[in-house]
């Protein structure tokens, strides 16, 4: 396959393969759009790049505004930083286009670095002579080649790491998403799992390296996830995922019948982690499981003779679970990431024997993938900033590796072929406003290319706000109600939560997903002013006269007076994703992350009842009241992938459908439905199409 280059240009290197931009041997904050944008100018440098070209390269098979190119222009120059007429200063054509001044060289893995273009004006600067005498090429070659080895030493002197940058190259380029790479033993082939679109259901492919296609393995009508190579490269491991079951699957990786060994619970909620792993010995298969909905997910052994399940581990109630198992290469210890929140993850390992996880990260920060060396672990993680694979080694602080990224990486590492495939996975979540009212009718109205989630209308409509991380960092925005002139509300590296108005429509209130702590931002002027509340608790809301703030804390709701004081018990009952109905009577909640069941509790005499099922397992906060009835997220009987929004009447409790989803959405951090005041439409969350490749890193030790 035709490899993508690596562009230089002032102190940037721009890896077009990855899709990452660094300065130096650091990685530079770029969205996907911004860093496909200067792909485009480093490709046409030292040439104008017209702005038809630019769209068509960045927005494929989709309409969009000169404001997005603007945008992007804008946040590329701010980024670089240069000077007019200084190289990286991107030069505007009115009119027409744009140009990245140079000079811009442009090397190809393997080969050594191209000499470096000299900078022209378009269409004005002579044509390079051609009749140059050819006995002086060797004598530039020889300089430039010294040049090289002068600017590499230096670098290597100046690395935060001093590991050699492998060669990266892709392996697959299909439309739609290529994810879960698992390499096989000997190095020479990649399973993976590809969706060719949101609409499709995902199936395992092989791409051996160095043929030109790859070629499935599963059988059509299920959903497939997480393959396994046996040790001796003959079979796969995977899950596979029908209407209403699951199942570990054993498949040959060349051709025969498939062999179920142990069902499994039939979703993983849209969790994208790799699931399943096989042991060194070849007996048994780890994957992380959980018997009931109501239960975390956790790590088991399953041995292949018999498809009899062990428990290794048991994490804590309120929390995602135990995910993403990997063997060490002796086979006696299991590698997992423990996922706390959708925004935060910890790297531990546990003997296959059993015993207390030992935990080997401490960032509070999201961990995509884990695998083993020889010597230690590598772990994808959040924790610089960008995503990037990092070394862990008992006793040593974490070391960084050459691989980056923008979006979380799943990768699998071939310790005897020293090359590592990877796959940035990117989910593009934005807020849609849903008309309920005459006509059913969606319009997309926030959004960007990092995540915005858990959008909130305020008490007159007029605005919203919501969850974002189009900054770099996920913070708390408000905007208009159709998603104009967006407002950052917070900032620094807090992760804060759902965004939920006051009464009055100048204060908000959420709590650090990390910590509990509650805050409360106000709107001050032309700015919002973020205080401390002084007290914990989990997805805090006002209630309808502005006089309490209930959440959730210490296995209770809570109801705290709004300007500050002592806490009183509403219910010692376990509750999340809390809301208070329009009459201020009930307090509405769920009692554990994977719950299925609303409940709600009367104010006045503590009495809790059940009063909804159905709900999608995650979503928990996936519902709106109204004083008629409940908006809810569910899923179509015998049809758990047919995700709904369905109505239930409070007087008949009678249900009926008021639209598909167009697509699944990933139910965990999507945040809570939002009615408008006027009952007419409703914010929810959907999914823009997105891409992922299977990339490979050759030379990765």
């Amino acid at each position: 396959m035709e490899t993508h280059p690596v562009y230089r240009f002032g102190p940037y290197r721009l890896d077009a393969a990855a899709k990452v931009l660094f300065r130096g041997e650091q990685p530079v904050h770029l969205t996907r759009k911004a860093v496909e944008t200067l792909i485009v100018l480093a490709s046409r440098s030292p040439e104008v790049a017209t702005k038809e070209e630019i769209m068509a390269a960045v927005w494929q098979d989709r309409v969009v505004d000169e404001a997005n190119l603007a945008q992007n222009i804008a946040v590329i120059r701010k980024t670089l930083a240069a000077s007019p007429g200084d190289p990286a200063y991107i030069e505007t054509f009115p009119g027409r286009g744009y140009r990245l001044l140079g000079p811009v060289s442009a090397e190809r893995p393997g080969q050594q670095p191209a000499a470096a273009p000299p900078a022209r004006p378009p269409e004005t600067a002579p044509a390079p002579n051609s009749a140059a005498p050819r006995r002086l090429w060797p004598a530039v070659a020889g300089v430039s080649t010294l040049l090289a080895a002068v600017v590499l030493l230096l670098a290597l002197v100046r690395r935060e790491s001093p590991e050699p940058a492998p060669v990266v190259a892709p392996v697959t380029r299909l439309a739609g998403k290529e994810f879960q790479p698992a390499i096989s033993p000997d190095g020479s082939m990649v399973a993976f799992v590809w969706q060719e679109s949101e609409q499709t259901l995902p199936g395992i492919w092989i791409q051996k390296f160095g043929e030109p296609a790859p070629r499935q393995i599963s059988t059509p009508g299920y959903s497939w996830s997480s393959p396994a190579w046996s040790p001796d490269g003959r079979q796969i491991a995977c899950l596979r995922f029908g209407p209403t079951t699951g199942e570990i699957v054993i498949l040959p990786a060349s051709s025969g019948e498939a062999r179920v060994v142990a069902p499994v619970l039939p979703t993983r909620f849209g969790l994208s982690y790799h699931h399943l792993d096989w042991s060194p010995d070849g007996e048994w298969l780890a994957v992380d499981d959980t018997p009931s909905l109501s239960q975390p997910l956790s790590i088991f052994l399953v041995r292949l003779a018999t498809g009899e399940k062990q428990r290794l581990t048991q994490p804590e109630e309120m929390i995602i679970g135990d995910v993403a198992p990997r063997f060490s290469p002796e086979g006696r210890t299991i590698a997992f990431i423990r996922a706390f929140h959708r925004s935060y993850q910890e790297v531990f390992t546990v003997p296959v024997t059993g015993g207390s996880p030992r935990q080997w990260t401490s960032d509070s920060r999201m961990v995509s993938g884990v695998d083993w060396t020889s010597d230690g672990l590598l772990a994808g993680s959040s924790r610089g900033g960008s995503f990037r694979i990092w070394r862990l080694a008992p006793g040593k602080a974490p070391a960084p590796t050459a691989i980056y990224g923008e979006f979380p990486i799943q990768f699998s590492y071939c310790r005897r072929a020293a090359r590592l495939v990877y796959s940035l996975v990117q989910n593009d979540p934005n807020i849609w406003r849903l008309t309920l009212s005459p006509a059913i009718e969606w319009k997309r109205i926030a959004a960007s290319s990092g995540q915005d989630a858990s959008p909130q209308y305020s008490p007159d409509g007029r605005r919203i706000a919501f969850r974002s991380d189009r900054s770099g960092e996920e913070q708390i925005w408000v905007s208009g109600a159709d998603g104009s002139n967006p407002v950052q509300v917070t900032f620094g590296s807090g992760r804060p939560s759902v965004p939920r108005w006051s009464p009055d429509g100048r204060r908000l209130v959420f709590n650090d997903a990390a910590t509990t702590e509650m805050y409360l931002a106000e709107e001050e002027g032309a700015r919002w002013v973020v205080r401390p509340f002084g007290a914990r608790g989990v997805h805090p809301v006002f209630s309808p006269d502005g006089q309490f703030i209930y959440a959730a804390a210490a296995g209770s709701i809570l109801r705290y007076p709004a300007g500050g004081g002592q806490a009183e018990i509403v219910t010692p009952t376990r509750g999340l994703s809390l809301d208070v109905s329009p009459d201020g009577r009930y307090v509405y909640f769920v009692r554990e992350p994977a719950d299925t069941t609303l409940s709600r509790v009367e104010l006045r005499t503590g009495e809790v009842e059940r009063v909804l099922s159905g709900l999608v397992p995650y979503c928990t906060s996936c519902w709106a009241l109204s004083e008629t009835g409940i908006y809810y997220l569910g899923v179509r009987p015998k049809a758990p992938a047919q995700q709904s929004i369905f109505f239930m009447d409070w007087k008949t409790r009678a249900v009926r459908l008021v639209a598909d989803y167009p697509e699944p959405i990933l139910p965990i951090g999507i945040g809570p439905f939002s009615l408008a005041p006027d009952r007419r439409s409703m914010l929810v969350v959907r999914l823009d199409p997105s891409n992922a490749d299977v990339l490979r890193a050759d030379g990765f030790r």
